[in-house]
This record gives C-alpha cells, sequence and structure tokens, in this order.
C-alpha cells in the first residue's frame, strides 16, 4: 500500500513542482502542500487464483495555506495529470496506474487504482511436513 501512495505522491510533485508528501508526514510550514493517503478498498483472485487484484481508494488533500485559500484550484489542476496515469517503479520494470472514478469533495481529492499481482504459489508440505504435524497433534 505504501508503495501505491509513495508513486502518487512522487508523479504529483515532479508534475506540479508542489511538495507531495505521504499523508502523516511531518512538513511544517510548507505551503502549497498535497498530502497523498492510502486506503485497500478489497482484493478478487483473478485468473484461477493465480493472480490477485488490489483496488486503493487514494486521497489527495490540498493544503494551500493556513487559510486554506485556493486548495479547491490546486486539486482542479490535479485532474488532467492523473488521467495521464501513475508510473510506479515495481521488480518487473515500471508500470502505470490508471486512477478511476476521479473526484473532487471540498479539500479532497479522491479516486481508485487497481494493482494487479501474482499470487505466490503454496509451499509444499509433502510426507516430511505430514509427519512433523502428526507428531504436533498426538504428541509424539
Amino acid at each position: 500500500m505504501t508503495h501505491v501512495q509513495t508513486a502518487v505522491a512522487a508523479y504529483l510533485q515532479a508534475e506540479t513542482g508542489v511538495p507531495a508528501v505521504r499523508d502523516r508526514t511531518r512538513a511544517a510550514h510548507v505551503y502549497p502542500l498535497l498530502a497523498v493517503s492510502v486506503r485497500e478498498e478489497g482484493t478478487v483472485l483473478l485468473d484461477g487464483g493465480r493472480q490477485a487484484e488490489h483496488t486503493y481508494r487514494v486521497s489527495v488533500t490540498a493544503i494551500s495555506d493556513r487559510d486554506r485559500d485556493g486548495s479547491a484550484a490546486l486539486l482542479s489542476s490535479l485532474t488532467p495529470i492523473l488521467l495521464r496515469g501513475v508510473p510506479m517503479a515495481s521488480p518487473a520494470g515500471t508500470r502505470v496506474l490508471h486512477p478511476l472514478d476521479i473526484r473532487a469533495e471540498g479539500q479532497t481529492l479522491t479516486f481508485s487504482v487497481a494493482l494487479c499481482v501474482p499470487v505466490p504459489p503454496a509451499e509444499e508440505t509433502g510426507a516430511a511436513g505430514t509427519e512433523a504435524m502428526e507428531r504436533l497433534t498426538i504428541g509424539i
């Protein structure tokens, strides 16, 4: 989840020039500022259980100054940038997250992204694993 949060914050900062931080990061007296928070909304198995699609809800809060003047304008300028997609580095290379359902509500812009990752194969226990489990349950 933090990899999505870091990617969105880095992309928004690079594209707008406005400092963007992960939510709950201290950035005293830096205005304007974008704070990015992420929460997982759900996970669905795909491809016969070989892949998992994680859906994240991303919130971007804009703070233009102590009086919060100009936050709505700052948020509205983010929509065209987000529509281009958010690049995210992964071990397999660079991926692009495509924001869906972009909404500006008050001083917060929200959208969702889906990330599909392979499910690691289950470890095969074999006969040795079965014997060890029998010893644990029987008490031998």
